[in-house]
Order: C-alpha cells, then structure tokens, then sequence
C-alpha cells in the first residue's frame, strides 16, 4: 500500500487544484466553496469537518487511502476552533511531519484574532491568517486568492 509520504502530486496545466478545506462549519464551507469557484482556474476542493480527518487525509490512511479519490493537497484552508484536534493540532501534526508539511501552502481561517494566537499559528508554519468574524473581507479575501493565487499555481 501506497503511503501519503510516498506520493508526489504531479499536476499537469489542466489538473485540477487540490485544495483541502478544514472546516466544521457547513455554512462556512459553502461560502469558501462559492468564492473559490472559477471555471478559469479549477480546482478540487475536498472538506474535512475536523482535525483527525484532515490529519487522515493528510497522511492517506483510512477513508482517504485512495489518492486518485483524495489527492494530496497543495493547498489546507484550516478552521483554527473546532471540536477534538482543532487547527493548532493539525498545524503541531504538520511540524512533527516536515515530509508532509513541506509539499503543503497552508492558510488559516478562524474568528480567534488575538494577537499571540496569530503568533502561534505563524511560529507553527501557517503562511497566511484569515479573519472569519467579517464575512465581507474572507469573501474579498477568498475572491483576490482565487483570482491571483490559484490562477498562476
């Protein structure tokens, strides 16, 4: 059997984008997916509502052994609350697995703004921080990624 740290992602120009979105949150979910949508740039979003799926997914075990069905992300849009293994579990994970973490751009979504927690989240090798609380700005946001980032990776 094939392990998550055995397989290489290639991505030929018209494969998809693998993109993981962590995120317990249906409505969330929803509206992440709705702003991400571009025929122009596609890209294969996969949701995982908690920290144990996602590290699952990220490792190729259990449910998501298939890669043809769960392909390696290149990208983890990660909810920092949630129930059991939240995003400072995954993002702990991810610094214990540097074979994983280093295949992977990972960008936090959470409502939690305090200043030492946006530190953590960096000191554990978050690229990016997003604000949950204001709707308007993850929509902005998430629109400007879609537009700049997804298009030209």
């Amino acid at each position: 059997m094939k392990r998550e740290t055995d397989f290489e992602f290639g991505r030929g120009s018209n494969d998809p984008v693998p993109i993981l979105l962590v995120e317990d949150e249906s409505d969330y979910a929803f509206l992440i997916q709705d702003c991400l949508r571009d025929p122009n740039a596609p890209y294969l979003l996969r949701v995982v509502e908690s920290g144990e799926k996602a590290i699952a997914y990220l490792s190729g075990e259990g449910e998501f052994a298939n890669r043809t069905e769960h392909p390696f992300p290149f990208l983890v849009l990660l909810d920092l609350k949630m129930p059991g293994t939240g995003g400072f579990g995954v993002l702990r994970w991810l610094l214990a697995h540097p074979e994983v973490k280093h295949k992977l751009t990972v960008i936090i979504l959470s409502g939690a703004q305090s200043k030492k927690e946006i530190e953590v989240v960096y000191e554990l090798g978050a690229q990016l921080f997003w604000a949950k609380s204001d709707t308007h700005s993850l929509r902005r946001e998430l629109r400007r990624f879609r537009e700049s980032w997804l298009r030209t990776n």
